[in-house]
């Protein structure tokens, strides 16, 4: 119950946040508007709100790369994996040289499975400089 009040609250809350992002009276919100308060939903745990104003952000600027990545990496969090793959694949698409795009996307690839896409993400992910991923890699004796 408390949860379904909290999510009701939160929700109440974005719908004001829609209406009023911006810092001038007269102006609508920008995309980056909408990315910044995402982040607010992210840090006190609610990835759903997040996701909304992430996708407010790509439908101001559909090129907003940095919200596609936040926004895969929301539905990452919540399971919600094809979703993920779907704005991982937009971002290395319109940016290959994105390390820790592949190095989700391989996160992806091994929630759902197909250790064989993960390994060749995590593979280029090391390869464009993830130190992350590097160390992971090392870890386990694989060579990128």
């Amino acid at each position: 119950m408390a949860r379904k009040i909290m999510f009701f609250l939160m929700s109440l809350h974005l719908l004001f946040i829609a209406y009023g992002c911006s810092d001038t009276k007269n102006e609508a919100p920008s995309a980056r508007d909408y990315y910044n308060k995402a982040y607010h939903f992210i840090d006190a745990g609610f990835p759903q709100e997040a996701i909304q104003l992430y996708t407010l952000a790509i439908e101001k600027d559909p090129e907003f790369i940095d919200a596609y990545y936040n926004r895969g990496v929301a539905h990452f969090t919540l399971r919600e994996y094809k979703q993920a793959l779907s704005d991982l694949n937009r971002v290395i698409e319109k940016r290959p040289d994105m390390a820790i795009a592949y190095a989700s996307r391989g996160s992806v690839y091994d929630k759902m499975g197909d250790g064989y896409r993960a390994l060749k993400d995590f593979k280029k992910a090391a390869q464009l400089g993830d130190t992350d991923t590097q160390d992971y890699l090392r870890k386990k004796n694989i060579k990128w």
